[in-house]
């Protein structure tokens, strides 16, 4: 029982993603300064494009209709796109490759040598992922509010905490399909694109239920429908059962990973 309370995996899982880490956080801070610093130069023309219907265009981004508004700038520009579709695919990215990449290199029999489940292993291998996670975002996070301290602009700071309190839930639930698909497939790369493009396919059936109403029910199967940052920036609406949901997905994910794990056969010769 000892075992389980090591977290020598873990620990290990943080030091090899700790140079990317580094990378994704210094990214997304050099991302947040500039696009919240370009709102000032942009807020009329902003306005002009929401005075002549040119809005319309981003119907497939919630909180379009409010995106002269620096919230809302900062909703379409940062989260929409980044946070949500890029941040997403990154997170996905490695996290398909957790166990994947060491059956592919033959190292998991080094894992398995030592006197510790299999379950164990991938509930250590995607535990050691969320440090990433929670320096990522809680980084952008406070770039995001010193640079709009910075060029003067106001923003509900209780908001812009719970974008990011309620984006945890979503970037677990990536990364648990991720891991999913890492102890299914052997190929780290084969894995890693695959979760890829069910990132992007789910971020376009949520486009499209936005874009037309007949398709509403696309979103449903979509875990971007379950995270809103629009609703919560923008007026404080956390959907709290979109959370739970994302919730559900993460340890469904992470536990069918663990129990096919424990189950499958792996060739280590």
């Amino acid at each position: 029982m000892s075992d389980w309370f090591s977290f020598r995996i873990a620990i290990q899982t943080m030091k090899d993603h700790f140079r990317i880490t580094i990378i994704l956080t210094l990214l997304f801070m050099g991302i947040t300064t500039m696009y919240s610093s370009f709102y000032p130069a942009f807020k009329d023309v902003m306005q002009d494009m929401m005075e002549s219907g040119f809005a319309d265009s981003f119907a497939a981004f919630r909180g379009s209709e409010d995106m002269a508004s620096y919230a809302g700038f900062l909703n379409i520009e940062l989260y929409q796109i980044f946070w949500i579709l890029i941040l997403g695919i990154l997170i996905g990215f490695i996290a398909a490759s957790l166990i994947s990449k060491e059956v592919e290199a033959k190292t998991i029999d080094l894992f398995m040598a030592n006197p510790i489940s299999r379950k164990q292993i991938v509930f250590e291998k995607y535990l050691g992922l969320i440090p990433l996670i929670l320096i990522v975002n809680f980084a952008t996070m406070l770039t995001v509010y010193g640079t709009t301290i910075a060029i003067g602009e106001e923003l509900n700071f209780g908001h812009l905490f719970m974008v990011h309190v309620t984006s945890i839930p979503y970037f677990l639930a990536v990364a648990s399909i991720g891991l999913l698909l890492s102890v299914i497939i052997n190929e780290k790369m084969k894995a890693s694109i695959i979760m890829i493009a069910i990132i992007v396919g789910m971020f376009i059936f949520e486009s499209i239920s936005l874009m037309i109403p007949d398709y509403e029910f696309m979103g449903l199967i979509s875990i971007v429908h379950y995270y809103n940052p629009a609703d919560i920036l923008l007026a404080g609406k956390v959907d709290a059962t979109g959370s739970i949901v994302l919730v559900a997905v993460s340890l469904e994910c992470l536990f069918m990973s663990m129990l096919y794990f424990g189950r499958r056969d792996i060739n280590v010769s």
